[in-house]
């Protein structure tokens, strides 16, 4: 017998409910607290400026002043704009984005099929639900997984599902027998991707040369097309080899023309250099070789997955300058990063976007 789609909806919803509310609970517990340690108590903002926060707000919904503080202070950039973390994490993202979907399209072994014809780093390995396939998805016993492996001097490892912040990367040599045996008989490496090591664009690796220094690009899919919300570029420091700004990384704000501005922050406290602390290299006049390309690919692939409206992008810059896709964040992309670099996140579209959120 057929299920009514309203009876479905609220069977889902019947369970659903309730782990949303823990989630978002969670959620905003861990954004308030960062504020709370991170929040500049000093740079006070003005009568003037709370003004300005609650009245443009105040269509929408009641929000904290202390997240338009937390910003401004770091960047000197005041505008009541800014999107308070909690909610665009608990609202504004799950809105855009599809939850349930999430989970499980936001795969990296499947980016090969969802963005067919757009370029990539090499695929080695695949271990899906702890099964070895090569690239080509054909299945693989743990030997020839082992030999395609060995026969590249480095490859990089990482999880293929809900990652973050440079966690569980690895990287293997071909020498590395007992590392390798491991990830591939494991049952904890249940599913990750392991791929060729990009060499990227001799500019970009003046800035950083032991990470992979990637082009950050926030992107919403609107009825009219694909917007260019905010870019930045992610670097590397010290002797760290992902360039991850919540592993130590740093992220600089790209301009539409192509070039860096002229301060790059950390990602919660907001510590702004006008030179790379590791190589000493000055943002300001620094300009991202084929930036317009990253921004061609995103606007190419963003349509590919409609249910997925507001995504943040990794895209690498190669030797050869062409635009290669890492990753596609479908679901709660960092924010912090853009709106320290380059202020409120949705800009003139702002409105637009908080009257579609809140159905005004």
């Amino acid at each position: 017998m057929a299920v009514s789609k309203k009876l479905k909806s609220f069977y889902m919803n019947f369970w659903d409910t309730p782990e949303l509310w823990a989630a978002n609970t969670i959620s905003n517990y861990q954004e308030r607290k960062y504020l709370k340690r991170y929040l500049n108590r000093k740079c006070k903002l003005t009568a003037e400026q709370r003004k300005q926060i609650k009245e443009f707000w105040k269509p929408y919904k009641s929000i904290s002043p202390k997240w338009a503080q937390y910003y401004s202070a770091m960047n000197g950039k005041f505008d009541p704009r800014y999107i308070p973390n909690d909610l665009y994490y608990t609202k504004i993202d799950q809105h855009f984005n599809s939850r349930k979907l999430g989970y499980g399209f936001n795969d990296k072994n499947y980016y090969s099929k969802i963005f067919a014809g757009i370029k990539q780093p090499e695929v080695i390995v695949r271990k899906i639900n702890g099964l070895l396939f090569d690239a080509e998805y054909a299945q693989l016993t743990v030997e020839q997984a082992k030999a395609l492996i060995t026969a590249v001097d480095e490859v990089i490892c990482k999880p293929s599902q809900e990652t973050g912040s440079g966690r569980g990367i690895e990287f293997f040599r071909a020498g590395d027998q007992d590392k390798i045996n491991a990830f591939l008989t494991d049952p904890s490496y249940d599913d990750y991707i392991v791929q060729k090591l990009i060499e990227q664009h001799p500019d970009i690796a003046k800035v950083h040369p032991d990470s992979v220094n990637t082009v950050r690009i926030c992107s919403i899919l609107m009825d009219d097309g694909v917007y260019i919300l905010s870019s930045c570029l992610r670097m590397g420091t010290g002797s760290s080899r992902v360039d991850n700004v919540t592993a130590g990384g740093i992220s600089c704000g790209i301009k539409p023309d192509g070039y860096l501005d002229k301060y790059s922050y950390t990602y919660y406290t907001g510590e702004k250099r006008e030179t790379h602390p590791s190589s000493g290299v000055r943002y300001e006049g620094f300009s991202v070789p084929s930036y317009d390309k990253a921004v061609a690919l995103v606007k190419r692939a963003h349509p590919l997955i409609g249910h997925f409206r507001l995504v943040s992008w990794d895209i690498a810059i190669d030797r050869d300058g062409d635009a290669m896709l890492i990753e596609a964040n479908m679901r709660k992309g960092g924010i912090n990063l853009h709106q320290f670099d380059n202020g409120p996140l949705f800009g003139d579209l702002t409105e637009r976007v908080l009257n579609e959120v809140f159905k005004k």
